[in-house]
Parts: structure tokens; C-alpha cells; sequence
């Protein structure tokens, strides 16, 4: 995985044979989309045209469906542009420069360590950003850290806020073989949604596209994606990956589980029911396989032998070389120190029981035996903190405020600042409308439609020990 801005040319040319100069990169990275659902899409046409896949518009689709109108189930499919539909809340980012700005970071932090270090640090990403991008409404500045704090660079981005639904085909054509084939190869399925930028209610001229290659992939032949990527995490130490191995993910996967089976159960109490909870139960799906496999690979003795071979080789390059030693300390011990720290799970303090039984969260308990480095306390309170509290009394310090990168939201996520269509006249942001979450007794992420009206008529989400087995349930290969 490379950055545009530190591609090998000459590595990919001597083992390849294939030569990608900064014209190539530029021009894919110009038709290289960011979705603010998370996703990666391409620019497929000179007007706007967007190419990703099914999953990642699947949001946009229940959003606009209704239960006249369920465009999961039957698809959406336009023969002009006039009907096109706006997807809400929906932004598309499109990258056009890279900037160092580690000397800058690194300037405000020196000499800091603890709280200092990360107020200093954070401070000179938001002031980096907002240099960056100015008061201009279409440009989004991010600071990104790469090779764990080695480097810094300003990524600026063009902001399209009107993302509107082209195409997206039948669930059960788009997500053939269900969640049994997800993740396999190959996978008979239409995975793909079209979306088109628009601005000023017109579409985006997008000169810089790719273009569909008819002909079948050669045996060999080399092949690049470009996206939108998460973390590789390959430089995750072994104190840290066995933290994922026996907590993070065990508990992720647990609380994924139930809130699988008590979406099934509600899916199951009519066809409204079912529309409303496609979306996210094919989100947690998507999620626990992920996991699945990920834990799978932990737990794998051979796969974390060649990763402690890994780290001990590692560190014994550090020690050979005394000045290096001498500036970094011992790295690897102080995370193992600070997973260790962290302390076990605990049960919820008795005064949470209600917000915990409400919301029907799984109480975490201490495991037995000793303590295990990277176990956390912050995890078992997860739970309880869901439900709303007070508001926060002002705070004595307002460095804290300046340092924040979101302060004035000004690193706030794009789908919360976004404008929602669904707003009569389009005046209130997302983020405005989840300030109504912090009405007494309203638990911060209700569901609207039918799980948002069984809340208002006191009825709770279906629960009991049917959940349960369910939620065990999985079928993976």
C-alpha cells in the first residue's frame, strides 16, 4: 500500500516491468473518489459519474425508500438525470494535493510528552488544516498520520455535498449468495451502485475519469486499486495484537452478535420491519466476518510466531546501533506497560443498571486469572455511556477548546455537517438534528421509522432468550 505522493516507480518497473510515472498517478488519483460512508468509488464519465459498490449506497437507498417505495428490495433506476435523488447526508471527496507538514507538527511538540504533547500536536494539525483550507466551503483539510507519528501530511480534498443516486440494483441481485459467499472467491453478484456529483444543481464536469475496459483481466497482468484505505496495522506490536486477540475483538464480536440477533427478531415482526433493518443488519454482518477472519489469523500460533520473530528482529537492529537506542528508549515495553495499565473489564457501577438494562447492553466482567496486558476498563462502561447524559458544566480551561481539533467543528465528521434533504427547506445539519438526541429519556442513536415509533409508543426492541441462539448463529467458511 503507497501513498501518490511515494510511489516506487523504479521498484514496480525492475519487478514488473511496468512503468507508472507522476502523470499516471496524478490522473488516477484526480478519478479516485472518497465516499463519506466510508467507501471508495471512481469517477466512470466526464459528468459526474460515480462507480462503487452496492453496499456502499445501500444507506442512501433505505434512506430514500419508504414503505410505498422499497428501492432495497426492487432497486432504483433512473432513465433521466431529473431523477436522480440526493442522497442524505451523503459527500463525495475528491483528493488534489498532498503537503508535508511534519516539521510543523513536530516543531509544536517538541520537549512535550503526556497530555502536553498530544494538546501541542493536535493544535498544529488544526491550525495546519485550517491554513490549509481557509474559510473555503468546497475544500476539506485533513492532517493524516502515517508510519505511526513519522510522518505528517496535509491531504486537501474537493468537497461535492450533493451526492445524488443514479443506480442501485435489487438487494438480491447486488448481494447474491447472502452473508455465507461475502468475503469469498469468486462471488456471482451485481456489487456495484452508481452515484453523480452535482454543484450549483447541475453535474460535475469530471475531465479526469476512467474508462471501461471491455476485455477480461490478462493472467499476469498487473493490477492497481486506488481507494480510499484504512490502516495496514503492520506495525502493531505483539503486546498490542494479543490485546486484539483476547479482548477488543472478542468483545466487539459479542456485542455485534446480540445486536445481530435482536435485528433478525425484529426483521421478523413484518415486511416494514425487514425494510428498516436490511441496512444495518447487512453492515453487522459485513462487520463480523471481518473480525471473524481477523481473529481467526490472532489466534493462529504459526501467524503470531513469524510476528515475535518479526519484533525481536526489529529490536535487535535497534540495539545494535547505541545512538538510535539511546534516542527512542525501549518502545515495546512502555506499550506493553501501557496495555497492561489499562486494567481488566468491570462490571457496570450499580447507579448505570437502568441505562443498562434500557438499552439491553452486555454487562462485561472481569475474566478470570491474571491480568492480561490490554485489557480495559473503558470497554465495560461503553455500554451505560450510550444513554444521554447532562450537559457538561463549562470548563475552566479554554486551551483545551483551541487545542481541539473539533472544537468549532471544523474537523467534524462530513456526514454530520452535512445538510439533510429530508429537513423541510434544508436549513438544519445533521449535526443540529442529533442535538434533539439529548432530549430526557431518548437514547442517542434512536431509529427513525418504525423502530423510532415503537420507542415513542413505550414498546421496547425485542429481546428475550430467542436472541440469543440467534445471534450465534453464523455461517462462515
Amino acid at each position: 500500500m503507497w501513498t501518490y505522493d511515494n510511489f516506487p516507480s523504479a521498484k514496480v518497473k525492475e519487478t514488473y516491468g511496468v512503468t507508472v510515472d507522476q502523470p499516471w498517478l496524478d490522473r488516477v488519483r484526480s478519478a479516485s473518489v472518497r465516499l463519506t460512508t466510508g467507501c471508495s468509488a471512481s469517477l466512470v464519465s466526464p459528468d459526474g459519474l460515480v462507480l462503487t459498490n452496492a453496499h456502499c449506497v445501500i444507506e442512501c437507498v433505505q434512506d430514500l425508500s419508504s414503505p410505498q417505495a422499497d428501492y432495497v428490495k426492487d432497486g432504483f433506476l433512473t432513465a433521466t438525470r431529473t431523477e436522480e435523488r440526493t442522497c442524505p447526508g451523503m459527500q463525495a471527496e475528491i483528493l488534489t494535493t498532498i503537503t508535508d507538514v511534519t516539521d510543523q507538527i513536530r516543531a509544536a511538540s517538541a520537549g512535550k510528552t503526556g497530555a502536553d504533547f498530544v494538546r501541542a500536536r493536535d493544535a498544529a494539525m488544526a491550525a495546519a488544516e485550517k491554513a490549509g483550507c481557509g474559510g473555503d466551503s468546497t475544500l476539506r483539510c485533513q492532517v493524516v498520520s502515517l508510519y505511526r507519528g513519522g510522518q505528517f501530511k496535509l491531504y486537501k480534498y474537493r468537497k461535492y455535498a450533493d451526492v445524488r443516486l443514479a443506480f442501485a440494483p435489487e438487494y438480491a441481485t447486488a448481494f447474491f449468495g447472502g452473508d455465507p459467499d461475502n468475503f469469498n472467491f469468486p462471488r456471482f453478484n451485481l456489487d456495484m451502485g452508481f452515484l453523480r456529483l452535482y454543484e450549483n444543481g447541475k453535474p460535475v464536469k469530471t475531465p479526469q475519469h476512467l474508462t471501461w475496459v471491455s476485455r477480461a483481466p490478462k493472467e499476469g497482468e498487473v493490477t492497481f486499486v486506488s481507494g480510499n484505505p484504512g490502516s495496514t496495522d503492520r506495525m502493531l506490536t505483539v503486546a498490542q495484537l494479543e490485546s486484539q486477540r483476547d479482548l477488543i475483538i472478542p468483545v466487539g464480536q459479542l456485542q455485534r452478535s446480540e445486536l445481530r440477533g435482536r435485528l433478525i427478531q425484529f426483521s421478523g415482526q413484518g415486511a416494514e420491519e425487514k425494510r428498516i433493518a436490511t441496512d444495518p443488519l447487512t453492515g453487522l454482518e459485513n462487520s463480523y466476518k471481518v473480525f471473524f477472519g481477523r481473529q481467526f489469523a490472532l489466534s493462529d500460533p504459526a501467524f503470531m510466531d513469524v510476528k515475535r520473530q518479526a519484533e525481536a528482529e526489529l529490536k535487535a537492529k535497534v540495539a545494535a546501533d547505541p545512538k538510535l537506542a539511546a534516542e527512542i528508549g525501549d518502545p515495546w515495553a512502555e506499550i506493553a506497560a501501557a496495555q497492561a495499565a489499562s486494567g481488566p473489564l468491570r462490571p457496570l457501577p450499580p447507579a448505570r443498571a437502568g441505562c443498562r438494562r434500557r438499552l439491553g447492553a452486555v454487562q462485561l466482567r472481569p475474566r478470570p486469572g491474571p491480568r492480561r496486558p490490554g485489557a480495559r476498563q473503558a470497554l465495560g462502561r461503553a455500554p451505560a455511556g450510550l444513554c444521554r447524559h447532562p450537559p457538561a458544566p463549562a470548563r475552566e480551561d479554554p486551551a483545551r477548546h483551541e487545542a481541539g481539533r473539533c472544537a468549532a467543528g471544523a474537523d467534524l465528521p462530513p456526514a454530520l455537517a452535512a445538510e439533510d434533504p429530508r429537513v423541510p427547506d434544508g436549513r438544519r445539519s445533521r449535526r443540529e438534528a442529533g442535538a434533539r438526541q439529548g432530549e430526557p429519556g431518548r437514547p442517542v442513536g434512536a431509529r427513525r421509522d418504525g423502530l423510532e415509533a415503537r420507542r415513542s409508543a413505550g414498546t421496547p426492541p425485542a429481546l428475550g432468550r430467542g436472541a440469543w441462539p440467534r445471534s450465534r448463529l453464523r455461517t462462515t467458511r
